[in-house]
């Protein structure tokens, strides 16, 4: 009998010793795939669940952590302690765990009882992944804005007569979370043809370096990369530009483009032999957008859009986040989420793919060791007081 496609990762148990934002998002991707994920926190639990604001009253439940980390399930346990340990190393044998994730750093995996050595001995098929800054051969701490600044890629956003900047979201761990994902379905695919488990170590330095398959290679052939703003460095114009109410992206991508733009009404002005093809308007480009600007900036960004779409001009509002959550076309994408406890309701981003079984409602991010008792008590049989007792849980 053919396997329905929601039944293919239904039973995968994900056992995820993580914390911050590189490995819970990959374990929530997983999770929306239909997987298992349990989280195991220190007992102080993920520093993110202390990040900005509560809901409500509590102190492990901020919103930064809500993002990324419903559909998991919580227990508490102190990996300092031998009996910490053992308790899950027992997990990884019981439950049992076919993917174990973390983003530790890797000079601590063998002290917390989480390398791949000791938890493939546990289980020889299991799917290890960890996230580090560097991989295991450099196991400093590292955060993602010191690893946009040192692959480059802080150097190459921003105006080019102003200091380098940052991405606008956290770029660097977001792209080893992917790395991640992407190893553990290889992984999978790797355990069903050949029978064995695997390991996979991701470098967020080199996830990131990566990004730039376009720029690296022009550099060291000789083609300086410099910082171009909004603006492209090949086609023009393709750049922002200000309306009476707004701002909008433009993209003139070749020369029919750019002839059906200038017969709008307030840009004939800039129907000139100069500006007729792309290699003279790059040539002039930021004369060519100070002119433009002085055009948009007259008009409205729903007449502007309006036009350049009737004559396949790309063009966009540049949405506020606010505004996305309205935009009738991503609003729908994306995803609801509602604490039981609070009633405290949450719009989440979908996730990059399209998953055909996804339901729009999804359960609310687990309280702090909210599972100890289904898990530690019933499934593995543990006293919880005396795990309390021992310091093993809170």
């Amino acid at each position: 009998m053919a396997i329905e496609e929601k039944e293919l990762f239904e039973g995968k148990h994900v056992l995820a010793v993580e914390q911050a934002l590189s490995m819970p998002y990959c374990t929530w991707l997983l999770g929306l795939k239909g997987m298992d994920v349990l989280r195991v926190e220190p007992p102080i639990g993920d520093p993110n669940r202390r990040v900005g604001n509560q809901i409500g009253d509590e102190t492990h439940m901020a919103y930064y952590f809500l993002t990324i980390n419903n559909n998991k399930k919580s227990i508490t346990l102190n990996l300092k302690k031998e009996e910490g340990r053992k308790i899950l190393h027992e997990l990884v044998e019981k439950w049992p765990v076919d993917i174990f994730c973390t983003n530790q750093l890797p000079s601590h995996y063998k002290g917390l009882g989480i390398d791949y050595e000791t938890l493939s001995e546990l289980n020889k098929c299991i799917i290890w992944a960890g996230i580090s800054g560097f991989g295991p051969e450099r196991p400093e701490a590292a955060y993602d804005p010191m690893i946009q600044a040192q692959t480059g890629i802080m150097y190459v956003t921003g105006e080019r007569d102003r200091d380098p900047m940052m991405v606008g979201v956290p770029i660097a761990d977001m792209m080893a979370s992917y790395a991640a994902y992407t190893g553990v379905m290889e992984g999978l695919y790797k355990l069903e043809k050949l029978g064995t488990g695997s390991r996979h170590d991701i470098s967020m330095a080199q996830a990131t370096l990566a990004m730039l398959a376009v720029k690296l290679p022009l550099e060291a052939a000789g083609i300086s990369m410099i910082r171009n703003g909004n603006t492209h460095n090949v086609f023009a114009p393709v750049s922002t530009f200000r309306t009476s109410d707004g701002f909008i992206m433009i993209a003139v991508g070749n020369d029919r483009q750019w002839e059906a733009m200038v017969k709008f009404p307030g840009f004939e002005v800039l129907d000139r032999p100069e500006y007729k093809y792309n290699a003279g308007r790059i040539k002039n480009v930021e004369k060519l957008n100070d002119e433009v600007r002085e055009i948009t900036r007259t008009k409205t960004t729903d007449e502007l859009i309006r036009n350049f779409r009737d004559v396949n001009i790309p063009i966009s509002k540049v949405n506020t986040v606010a505004d996305v959550i309205e935009d009738p076309y991503l609003e729908k994408m994306t995803l609801r989420t509602k604490d039981p406890v609070t009633g405290t309701e949450l719009i989440l981003t979908p996730p990059p793919e399209t998953i055909p079984y996804l339901e729009r409602d999804q359960t609310f991010a687990p309280r702090l060791g909210e599972h100890n008792k289904e898990i530690l008590e019933q499934f593995l049989g543990y006293d919880l007081n005396k795990l309390k007792t021992d310091e093993i849980i809170v």
